[in-house]
């Protein structure tokens, strides 16, 4: 391992440890407040960011990243499928079983489709992308009862147009990168956002950010979030060649966009009517419920690459 790699692994233990200290102070602080949750996320929480971060820096011809997005996409797709299917008593019963079985095809989809971008250049892959999109835009229209159009066509737009485009352009910031560690940047710059946020926002959070549409949200925890991301940019701007004022703005920019990221899929659970999308990941809930930020984050941050770089 480079001296870089070094320095990664203990920028990202450091902030650990300073979120650990920030938890700690809420249980002497706000004891009879809630959050307990954090610490039943702990464990999960860093086994998935280290594995990230060796999927990020494992070869690309290897192709570990592209598989995992794909099982993450994959999971994702269910989740939201699960949601969108059919709850309540259709008009008739012929047409359970054919939805059934189409609702079962989008998880399906959105694996392969971020699979074979791992196998195939920007141009192809669209050009892969774009058929699969009409052709589903087509059975969208033939299949199932007018009354259930809208689900189908928030699956189509969640499945094969949403998680596909943004998890797949992760693989293409790591390919085009090489070494990974533009793709760490923005992971541990979405993570750093999420995880402070919440540990902020129960220890000092007063005020609602949105409560009409989180109501666990914080002004206070969602700046704090904010500015921990452009700390965490800042530190880790050496290993992408930037400076400090670029590597904290776009800390700051991605913070931002993962917020947006989070109120979401937020959005999303208070439509369906849902807590959480699954238990796939135990505390973290589901796999929207932990990546939401990141799937957002992502595509701003390649577009203000392709800009600005």
């Amino acid at each position: 391992m480079s001296a870089s790699h070094w320095h990664v692994l203990s920028v990202y233990f450091g902030f650990t440890i300073i979120a650990t200290l920030f938890a700690l102070a809420k249980l002497w602080l706000r004891p009879k407040a809630g959050g307990g949750s954090v610490w039943r996320k702990y464990p999960t929480y860093i086994l998935i960011n280290l594995g990230f971060l060796g999927a990020s820096w494992s070869p690309p011809e290897w192709h570990v990243l592209n598989g995992l997005l794909a099982i993450l996409g994959g999971l994702a797709s269910w989740e939201i499928v699960r949601a969108l299917r059919p709850l309540g008593p259709v008009k008739s019963r012929d047409m359970e079983k054919p939805m059934g079985l189409y609702f079962s095809f989008f998880p399906c989809i959105t694996f392969s489709l971020i699979a074979i971008a791992g196998w195939r250049d920007i141009l192809t892959w669209f050009r892969v992308w774009l058929n699969v999109f009409l052709l589903f835009v087509v059975l969208n229209t033939l299949v199932g009862l007018p009354a259930e159009y809208a689900r189908r066509a928030l699956a189509v737009a969640a499945s094969i147009i949403y998680l596909p485009l943004s998890l797949v352009t992760y693989l293409w910031i790591q390919q085009a990168d090489g070494s990974g560690f533009t793709a760490i940047f923005l992971y541990l710059t979405v993570a750093t956002n999420d995880a402070m946020a919440q540990i902020i926002g129960e220890l000092f959070g007063a005020k609602p950010l949105v409560s009409h549409i989180s109501p666990s949200k914080t002004i206070e925890g969602a700046l704090g979030g904010i500015l921990f991301a452009g700390a965490m940019g800042m530190t880790l701007s050496g290993t992408t060649g930037w400076s400090y004022f670029t590597g904290t703005l776009m800390g700051l920019t991605v913070g931002c966009a993962g917020l947006l990221g989070d109120l979401t899929a937020s959005v999303w659970k208070r439509a369906l009517g849902l807590k959480s999308f699954s238990s796939l990941l135990g505390a973290q809930g589901g796999v929207l419920d932990r990546f939401d930020s990141l799937i957002l984050a992502t595509p701003v941050f390649y577009l203000m690459l392709v800009i600005a770089f």
